[in-house]
């Protein structure tokens, strides 16, 4: 998965998990699950952004 990928995955997962919030109101298991996709991708972008070469 290239940068531009990452990014528009993260802004995807964002919108996603704040829709999610809106709906519950809550951490609901759901919302923790998106939650750590999300993590997980933006610890992606980050090494891939700081990494040389």
């Amino acid at each position: 998965m290239d940068k531009e990928s990452i990014l528009q995955e993260i802004e995807k997962l964002r919108g996603e998990l704040n829709e999610l919030y809106k709906e519950h109101s809550a951490i609901t298991p759901e919302v923790l699950a998106l939650s750590v996709r999300l993590d997980q991708l933006l610890n992606k972008w980050h090494r891939s952004h700081t990494s040389v070469g």
